[in-house]
C-alpha cells in the first residue's frame, strides 16, 4: 500500500460513487423474487435458483431469499435444485414485479447434510458479503467438515497443508503450544492475521477445536476488510452455529503416544416455537509425544445461543474457553552445526527440562446481531471481548562444543492480553438500470492492551548439558515471581470502508471498487505518567489508506476469470522493540506497506461437483521493519542481543492451484500445488537475493477419499494422501537450508446408521523431517508415524 495523494484519492472516490448515480432506467425489464423453504417451513439457504432454458440464475441467501432482475416479460419455468436432491420446477409469469415462493421436498436436517462444493460455496464472515467464491476477485480457499472428518484432523497444521502456498514453519514451544505459518512467502502476523468469524484472535494457542465448522483462507493482502495485516493472507475460523433440529454427536479419538480425545456436540431448539436455539461443543485432550519427556493436555468449552427475535432480527452469542498446558520443547541443535549433523541424534531426543511448561488460557465472548432491513438490505453488528493469559517458560540453546555440551538459557514471564472489537456492516444490492450493485459500507473499532511481568530475560542455567547423554532435573531453574511492568502496551485502530461490486449482463462482467480509511495508535501507557522515561519513544500514530480494485469475467456460469489490485499495511512502533540494543535510537517507524497484483481462473467442473482455482500473484513489501541478532550464527553466544532496522524491499511472486470437491459421487478430491519465488530485493540487514525465511519454493498435496459403492460394503470409505514441501531457509541469513519432505497418510472408515468409525495413519512411511524458525541452527523434529482411531455416534 502506498499512501495516495489527495488527487488520486479524490479520483478513486469518484470512481467508487459514479456508477451509482450515472444510470438509465430500463422499464422493459422485470424482476422475480421470492423465498425457498424446506418441507418443515425453514428457510433453504444457498440453493440454486434459475430460469430453465436461459443463462439467468442465482443462489438463495441465508434466509432462503432470491432475486432475479433484468428479465424480459413472459412465461418461464423456475428451477430450484442443489447437489444431492431432485430439482423442483414451478411455472412463473414475469411482468414488472413478480413473486414466486418455492417449497422443497427436503427437511432442514436433510438439506444441512447436502454439501455445497467447489466455487459454489459462499463465505460471509470473512468477506462480509454473501457471495459465491466464483464471483469474488481474489483467491479464497475453504476447508470444511468433509476434509476434517476424512483426514481425522484435530490440529490446524493437518488442515492447512491442503491449501496451496500456506506452510507450517514451526511452533513457539513445541507440541500444542502455538504454530507459525507462512503464506505466499510472508510470515503471518500473530496479532492480526487470525480471525474467528471475522474478528481478531491472538495466535498464542491451538486454534482448531471441535467448535470450528470450517477454515477459510483469504490469500494475499486483505487490509480493506481487516485493517493492518501481513500480506500473505488471513486465516478465518468459522464456528458451528445452533441448529433448529435436535443434534447430538459424541466422538472419541484414541491413538498412539497416549492420545485420548473425547468430544461432544449438542444442538437444537430450546422453546416450542424454535426461535431460541443452542449449541454446545466441548473437548478434552491429553497426549504424550514421540519426543522424550513431552506431554500436553487441553480443554475447550464453547456454548452458543441464537435468538430469532423476529423473522428479520436474530442475535447469536458465543462463548469460548480454551486452556492448554504443554511441555516446553526447544527442539534440536546439530552437533556439527549443520543440517546433516542432526542424524547423530535420535529424533526423540529432548534437550529441555520436563518441569518447564507452556501455559495458555483464552476466554472470549462474541456477539452477532443481524437485522434484515428489506429483502435485499441487512445491517449487522459484530462485537467481541477476549481475555488471554499465557506463561511461556522455556529454554534457548547454544551450539554444542566438540564433546556435545551446550549452554541452556531459561526465559519465563507471565502475560495477559485483553481485546475488544466492535464492527457495523451495511450490505445490500441496488439495481440501477442494467447494473446490479452489491454494496458494503462499514466501520470498525479495535483495541487491545497487554502487560508483562518484568522477568530477568535470558538466564544461564547450565553449560554442561550433553546432547548425547542428557540428564534432566539437574539444573537450577526459577519461576517468574516478578511484578508486572508499570506500563501496558496498547494498540487502537479505527476504520471506515466502502465497497461496490458492479455486475452487468447477468453477472458476466463484474467490477469491484473498494476503499478503507484507517487511524491507528500504539505505544506504552504508564500507570503513572511521571514514571515514563524521557528516552522512551512517543506513541506512534498512522493514517494509512487501503484501496481495492477487482474484475470478474464469466463467459459461462461455471467459469470465471478475475484480476485484482490490493494492498495492506503493518503498523510499526518503537514500543514493540523494548530491549533492543538500539531501542533508544529507533525513532519513529513508518508502516510497512505491501501491494499485490493477482489474476486467475475459477471453475466449477464435472456438473459443479469439483471446484478449481488457478492464480498468479506478485507481491511487493516495502519499508520493512525487522530485527537481527548480534551473533547471527549462535545468538546465545551474545546473550541474544538484537538490533532493530527499518527499510528495504521484499518480493514474492508465484503460481497456485487449488482443487476440491468430487470427481464422481463416490470420489472426493482435495489437491493443491504452488510455485513461489520469495526473495529479498533490498534490505539493510540481509543480503539482496536471499530467499525469504519460511518460504518453500514448491509444494503440493493430493488427498482422495473413496466411498465404496458396492451394496455389500455400503458405508466403507478409503482415504489416501500425499503431502510435499520443498526445503527452505528458517531465517533470512540463508545459512542452512532445511531439507524438503514428502509424507503419506492413509485412512479407512465405516459408517452404519448413527455409528461411524475411522482409522487414520499419518506419516505412513515414518519419514523423519524437520522445520526451522527463529534460530538458523535450531530445528524442530516433526511427528513420526502415528495411528489414530475415532469412534462416533449420533443420538
Amino acid at each position: 500500500m502506498r499512501l495516495l495523494t489527495a488527487q488520486r484519492l479524490v479520483l478513486f472516490s469518484l470512481l467508487l460513487l459514479l456508477p451509482t448515480f450515472l444510470w438509465a432506467a430500463d422499464p422493459g425489464r422485470g424482476v422475480l423474487s421470492g423465498t425457498v423453504r424446506t418441507a418443515d417451513g425453514q428457510p433453504a439457504p444457498f440453493v440454486s435458483v434459475a430460469l430453465k432454458g436461459t443463462a439467468v440464475g442465482t443462489t438463495t441467501d441465508e434466509r432462503g431469499f432470491y432475486r432475479l432482475a433484468g428479465l424480459a416479460p413472459g412465461t418461464y419455468t423456475l428451477v430450484v435444485q442443489g447437489l444431492g436432491y431432485d430439482a423442483t420446477e414451478q411455472q412463473v409469469e414475469i411482468n414488472d414485479q413478480a413473486t414466486a415462493d418455492v417449497a422443497l421436498a427436503q427437511t432442514t436436517r436433510e438439506l444441512s447434510e447436502v454439501q455445497v462444493l467447489g466455487q459454489k460455496r459462499r463465505t460471509a464472515s470473512a468477506t462480509r458479503t454473501v457471495q459465491e467464491l466464483i464471483d469474488i476477485p481474489m483467491s479464497i480457499q475453504v476447508i470444511g467438515q468433509d476434509v476434517v472428518q476424512q483426514q481425522n484432523a484435530f490440529d490446524l497444521a493437518t488442515l492447512t497443508r491442503n491449501i496451496s502456498g500456506v506452510n507450517l514453519t514451526g511452533t513457539y514451544a513445541g507440541q500444542d503450544s502455538y504454530q507459525f505459518f507462512n503464506a505466499r512467502g510472508f510470515n503471518l502476523n500473530n496479532s492480526q492475521n487470525y480471525r474467528r468469524n471475522g474478528l481478531m484472535v491472538w495466535n498464542m494457542g491451538a486454534h482448531f477445536n471441535d467448535n470450528i465448522e470450517s477454515v477459510e483462507f483469504l490469500k494475499g493482502p486483505a487490509a480493506i476488510l481487516f485493517g493492518d495485516v501481513a500480506p500473505g493472507g488471513v486465516m478465518n475460523f468459522v464456528t458451528k452455529k445452533p441448529l433448529n433440529y435436535d443434534y447430538r454427536r459424541l466422538e472419541l479419538k484414541v491413538g498412539e503416544y497416549g492420545l485420548v480425545r473425547p468430544t461432544l456436540d449438542l444442538s437444537g431448539p430450546i422453546n416450542e416455537k424454535g426461535s431460541l436455539l443452542y449449541r454446545v461443543n466441548t473437548t478434552y485432550q491429553q497426549s504424550n509425544s514421540f519426543r522424550d519427556q513431552v506431554r500436553s493436555n487441553a480443554v475447550m468449552f464453547a456454548p452458543s445461543l441464537t435468538w430469532n427475535v423476529t423473522p428479520r432480527l436474530s442475535w447469536n452469542v458465543e462463548y469460548t474457553l480454551k486452556k492448554t498446558e504443554s511441555s516446553d520443547d526447544p527442539g534440536l541443535v546439530s552437533p556439527t552445526g549443520t543440517f546433516e549433523g542432526l542424524r547423530q541424534l535420535p529424533h526423540s531426543r529432548y534437550l529441555g527440562e520436563p518441569r518447564m511448561q507452556y501455559g495458555f488460557t483464552d476466554q472470549a465472548v462474541y456477539s452477532t446481531l443481524t437485522y434484515q432491513l428489506s429483502d435485499t438490505w441487512r445491517v449487522r453488528n459484530l462485537s467481541s471481548y477476549g481475555y488471554t493469559t499465557r506463561s511461556p517458560y522455556g529454554l534457548s540453546l547454544s551450539q554444542p562444543d566438540e564433546v556435545g555440551n551446550i549452554s541452556r538459557y531459561e526465559y519465563n514471564s507471565n502475560q495477559w492480553f485483553d481485546t475488544r472489537t466492535v464492527a457495523l456492516d451495511l450490505t445490500g444490492t441496488v439495481q440501477t438500470g442494467p447494473v446490479k450493485h452489491t454494496l458494503l459500507f462499514g466501520a470498525d473499532y479495535f483495541d487491545t492492551n497487554s502487560r508483562f511481568t518484568e522477568s530477568a530475560g535470558y538466564n544461564l542455567i547450565d553449560s554442561t548439558f550433553n546432547v548425547f547423554n542428557p540428564r534432566y532435573n539437574q539444573a537450577c531453574i526459577s519461576f517468574d515471581n516478578s511484578t508486572y511492568s508499570p506500563f501496558r502496551f496498547f494498540y487502537e485502530r479505527v476504520g471506515v470502508y466502502a465497497q461496490d461490486q458492479l455486475s452487468v449482463l447477468n453477472d458476466k462482467v463484474q467490477v469491484l471498487l473498494g476503499l478503507r480509511l484507517n487511524r491507528t495508535r500504539q505505544g506504552n501507557k504508564y500507570d503513572n505518567p511521571a514514571d515514563r522515561p524521557t528516552n522512551v519513544n512517543p506513541i506512534a500514530t498512522a493514517r494509512p489508506i487501503s484501496p481495492r480494485i477487482g474484475l470478474v469475467y464469466k463467459p459461462m456460469p461455471w467459469l470465471s476469470a478475475f484480476a485484482s489490485y490490493t494492498n495492506s499495511y503493518e503498523v510499526n512502533a518503537p514500543a514493540d522493540y523494548v530491549g533492543a540494543v538500539n531501542e533508544n535510537a529507533i525513532g519513529n517507524l513508518e508502516p510497512t506497506v505491501a501491494t499485490q497484483y493477482e489474476a486467475g481462473v475459477k471453475a466449477n467442473l464435472l456438473r459443479e461437483r469439483l471446484g478449481a482455482t488457478l492464480t498468479a500473484f506478485h507481491i511487493e513489501k516495502n519499508n520493512i521493519t525487522g530485527t537481527y541478532y548480534e551473533n547471527r550464527l549462535d545468538p546465545a553466544a551474545a546473550d541474544f542481543r538484537y538490533f532493530v532496522y527499518s527499510g528495504g524491499q521484499h518480493r514474492s511472486r508465484g503460481l497456485e492451484l487449488d482443487v476440491n470437491g468430487r470427481v464422481t459421487p463416490e470420489l472426493a478430491l482435495t489437491a493443491s500445488a504452488s510455485l513461489i519465488d520469495a526473495r529479498i530485493v533490498d534490505d539493510p540487514a540481509y543480503t539482496a537475493g536471499n530467499r525469504l525465511a519460511g518460504a518453500p519454493r514448491t509444494g503440493f498435496s493430493v488427498w482422495a477419499d473413496y466411498q465404496v459403492p458396492l451394496r455389500t460394503l455400503k458405508g466403507l470409505t478409503l482415504g489416501y494422501g500425499v503431502f510435499n514441501r520443498a526445503g527452505y531457509y528458517g531465517t533470512n541469513e540463508n545459512l542452512y537450508r532445511t531439507r524438503g519432505y514428502t509424507t503419506q497418510d492413509a485412512a479407512v472408515g465405516y459408517a452404519y446408521k448413527q455409528f461411524s468409525t475411522r482409522l487414520s495413519v499419518t506419516n505412513l512411511t515414518d519419514r523423519r523431517y524437520f522445520l526451522q524458525n527463529f534460530s538458523p541452527t535450531t530445528w524442530e523434529p516433526q511427528w513420526v508415524r502415528r495411528a489414530v482411531l475415532s469412534l462416533a455416534v449420533k443420538f
